[in-house]
């Protein structure tokens, strides 16, 4: 239950640090989907300022899990990973947060033409994935583990944890913006916002590993190179539009 009550607190930061960006881009969500929707807390977030919400899922014991909750501002649906069940340009913005590393770098570029049929010519996308140079995998919590070849990911992550680690597609900042460009896509790196709110004490700093290391650098007062240590391993977060609108 408390690590339940942990990740919903964990996205309720998140939705306050997307909504800062969003005003940052002088953005205001009406029609809203949250893709990979998990426990709804993103949703419910922005369905509570009257924005209309609604969320695809593709697992369906998460999605059945959210029914039972009866949350009946949040139009919920499951879907097969690739087609959004929804009209051409009905929606002006969409969530996709930390959703592409449980994506396969081939179907993400199945969901994109979806993504872009059901958005305005104006909308907006937020993305957040998790970054390979994490210091600490956040999903099996293992140390460096992605920084290594993939080949390896598995095995070792079998062997220390007994789990299997195979679904898992992480993100370089090159790997994300050659998929942005492949699509033609506008967009703007705002990982440094995510990182400088850390820094100013809005959120705590990403695992607690990260977090000691960081600390302690800026306790010999290197901030500089703990800024620049935060920045590489942070998870990256991307503003993305069809068209650049100035």
């Amino acid at each position: 239950m408390s690590q339940k009550k942990d990740k919903s607190h964990i996205r309720l930061k998140r939705s306050h640090d997307i909504n800062a960006l969003f005003k940052l881009c002088k953005h205001k969500p009406k029609k809203l989907l949250d893709i990979g929707f998990g426990n709804c807390a993103i949703a419910e977030y922005y369905s509570s300022f009257g924005i209309d919400v609604s969320g695809v899922e593709v697992s369906k014991e998460i999605y059945e899990r959210a029914i039972k909750k009866k949350l009946p501002k949040l139009k919920l649906h499951h879907y097969d990973g690739i087609h959004l069940p929804f009209d051409d340009f009905y929606f002006d913005t969409i969530i996709l947060n930390d959703v592409l590393a449980h994506i396969s770098y081939e179907n993400i570029e199945l969901l994109i033409p979806e993504i872009l049929r059901v958005l305005k010519p104006d909308g907006l996308i937020y993305i957040s994935v998790m970054n390979r140079w994490q210091l600490l995998e956040p999903h099996k919590l293992i140390p460096c583990l992605t920084w290594l070849p993939r080949i390896f990911w598995h095995p070792i992550c079998k062997r220390i944890t007994g789990a299997d680690y195979i679904n898992y597609w992480p993100y370089t900042r090159k790997r994300v913006k050659k998929l942005l460009n492949k699509f033609n896509l506008k967009y703007i790196d705002m990982s440094y916002i995510y990182v400088e709110n850390k820094f100013l004490g809005k959120n705590p700093v990403g695992s607690r590993t990260t977090r000691k290391l960081l600390y302690f650098l800026l306790k010999l007062r290197l901030r500089r190179v703990a800024y620049i240590l935060a920045l590489k391993v942070t998870v990256l977060i991307y503003m993305v539009k069809i068209h650049d609108n100035g």
